[in-house]
């Protein structure tokens, strides 16, 4: 959010595909392949014409140019009109349009890539079923309609430059198997890292349940690019920080979720009190605020064990910086789960002490 068995066969287009499994090299190490993902790229597309600002951010001049001579010819097509209408009446946008994404199959059928009933429960509220459905099968037109393959392929240079660049980064400074130690969960979950350029300074959080696994995706924006933005993606080391970010909702927002209602007193009160500020990254209501608060103390306790002490106190100012002026004071309370791991398991176990934090911080700052 503004930030990811029996996996089936995904059908690939020119070099691309949609899905690559990470690579699980020990129990130690836990390997990402960064890739471009065509799902992904249609529906920001998609949005993108159909005016979402969010999706209307690219820092790349060369990709919008021809993106622009691309779709020239087809920016009333039924799939973009239904895109607007959408977010019109149901808010359909930032994350949730990625949620969509990766609950299809391919972009040739648009199909599910899961069953819509029972509704998973993966899936972003603000999607309709039935309008889903519809949507998706105008979307099948857009990919046949504008030949969606071509564009994929016009754009390969820089999409190969882009993954490149992000994997030998990822390979030198990420260490995800931090996931699974920190929150104390078992390798049920598969991540993916996917790059959007289209999606400039935004990026995205967001899973779906395939088989017995948990697909966790971190959808990220690039927002550096050379040349004056006529060159290609670049990326700096700061940026595991978001891909840890965007992979941390698919774990703490499900923990969130279980005892939102108890987080509701203090969630209102601090959510008014700092309104501007999560407006303007668009954290649009308290619950968002939840999800974020947990994230980024999880993002300094990762600091913490990959980076020390200095990394993480950067990391925590940043995120007061940002509004979550608790960021520090959650961060000790989860190192303290981190001392404690005989008697807490997992976070889940320790989620009660969380929400008499949440309560207890609400009193002191009455």
């Amino acid at each position: 959010m503004l930030r990811y068995h029996n996996m089936p066969r995904f059908k690939t287009i020119g070099v691309y595909i949609i899905a690559l499994l990470p690579l699980v090299t020990s129990a130690e190490q836990i390997k990402v392949k960064a890739v471009v993902d065509p799902r992904v790229e249609l529906m920001s597309v998609i949005f993108h014409l159909a005016g979402n600002p969010e999706y209307n951010k690219c820092k790349s001049k060369r990709f919008m140019s021809n993106l622009n001579e691309h779709f020239k010819e087809y920016r009333d097509h039924p799939a973009v009109k239904m895109a607007a209408e959408l977010r019109n009446k149901r808010s359909v946008s930032y994350d949730a349009v990625m949620s969509m994404a990766v609950h299809i199959k391919d972009i040739n059928n648009c199909a599910g890539l899961v069953r819509f009933e029972p509704r998973p429960d993966t899936l972003d509220g603000r999607w309709r079923i039935d309008e889903a459905r519809e949507f998706l099968a105008k979307c099948r037109d857009f990919v046949s309609d504008t030949n969606f393959d071509a564009f994929l392929q016009k754009n390969k240079p820089m999409y190969d430059i882009a993954t490149q660049r992000l994997q030998q980064l990822v390979d030198s400074q990420a260490k995800l198997q931090w996931f699974d130690e920190f929150f104390g969960t078992k390798s049920d979950k598969q991540f993916n890292l996917v790059i959007s350029i289209l999606n400039g300074t935004s990026s995205y959080g967001t899973r779906v349940k395939t088989g017995d696994k948990l697909q966790v995706y971190s959808i990220l924006g690039v927002w550096r690019i050379e040349w004056f933005g006529w060159g290609n993606p670049t990326f700096n080391p700061g940026i595991v920080s978001t891909i840890v970010h965007e992979f941390g909702h698919s774990y703490c927002n499900p923990l969130m979720d279980k005892y939102m209602d108890q987080f509701e007193g203090f969630g209102k009160k601090f959510y008014n009190k700092h309104k501007k500020q999560m407006k303007n990254q668009a954290y649009g209501n308290w619950r968002t605020m939840m999800y974020e608060s947990l994230v980024r103390a999880c993002e300094v306790r990762y600091a913490m064990a990959n980076g020390g002490l200095q990394r993480a106190e950067r990391i925590a100012g940043y995120q007061i910086k940002r509004g979550f002026v608790w960021t520090k004071e959650l961060s000790e309370l989860l190192a303290e789960y981190e001392k404690q791991r005989d008697k807490y398991h997992d976070l889940e176990s320790f989620m009660p002490r969380v929400v008499e934090f949440f309560e207890d911080y609400s009193k002191r700052y009455d």
